[in-house]
């Protein structure tokens, strides 16, 4: 069987909080195994950076042919303007840019299975419990974002009977309010964040302030589960070709990508 190099993967993230570990960089830690090629990561918003990261796959020859994930659960404007906006800036306007995380194929199924098998554990029925998607957020927010309203919607064709609910982290309809939201004291809690930063390990349980007559199950924020690199390593590969002895990235970039959100939201 032919052997091939696999373009450069680079996993891109918000940020870390400083003391919410390396989310990005777990994950390319975790993939690297599994992918013939160089994989990287940076950040939007802290070190090391997407630029500078860029510069150096630049330096060898590294991002020649690259692949960038955007570890993101929502189509805000970091993903679909500034990520393609610095990877043009850097020269690198034909980088393939994958869905973000809550675009992959499979990840409503993968919340699906971990819905399925926390109330299962729980001995919980979905009739009788809440489930809770929770998304970062923005404070601007008056209303659901419309790419999580499709996820809710989605998940709730599989997890027959289980009130999906949704509440931010930032913004209205925020998980404080998670009370009267939900019709149920019975809630199964995920958290749509990329690590166990601040907003896992402090924000979250405080707007949540579960009281002592009220079941309430946190699952790990999606960022951490095990299936994640899996479903990123299948869309990666879906974007290669092959071509005699090269491995060549094929994909939404820049604009394109636009085209993609503007399909899916028509």
């Amino acid at each position: 069987m032919p052997h091939f190099e696999m373009p450069t993967l680079m996993m891109v993230s918000h940020g870390n909080s400083g003391n919410g570990g390396d989310p990005a960089g777990d994950l390319a830690r975790t993939i690297a195994p599994d992918w013939n090629g160089r994989v990287s990561h940076g950040y939007m918003r802290s070190r090391p950076s997407v630029s500078d990261q860029l510069e150096i796959l630049k330096e060898t020859a590294d991002a020649n042919r690259l692949i960038v994930f955007p570890l993101f659960f929502s189509e805000g404007y970091l993903v679909f303007e500034e990520l393609p906006a610095k990877l043009h800036e850097a020269g690198l306007g034909d980088a393939v840019i994958l869905p973000p995380a809550i675009n992959l194929p499979g990840f409503c199924e993968m919340i699906a299975a971990h819905v399925h098998a926390s109330a299962r554990n729980r001995g919980w029925s979905l009739a009788e419990t809440s489930v809770f998607l929770v998304p970062h957020g923005l404070k601007t927010l008056t209303d659901p974002l419309p790419e999580t309203v499709r996820l809710a919607d989605r998940l709730g064709r599989i997890c027959v009977g289980a009130e999906i609910c949704i509440g931010n982290i930032e913004g209205s309809p925020s998980l404080g309010d998670w009370r009267d939201i939900a019709a149920h004291r019975q809630a199964i809690i995920v958290p749509m964040l990329a690590g166990g930063g601040t907003h896992a390990r402090e924000d979250l349980p405080e707007l949540l302030n579960v009281k002592s007559d009220e079941r309430v199950e946190v699952l790990a924020p999606i960022g951490q589960w095990s299936e994640l690199p899996g479903l990123v390593l299948a869309e990666a590969e879906r974007h290669v070709a092959r071509f005699g002895g090269m491995a060549v990235p094929l994909g939404p970039s820049g604009q394109d990508l636009w085209a993609e959100r503007a399909q899916r939201s028509a």
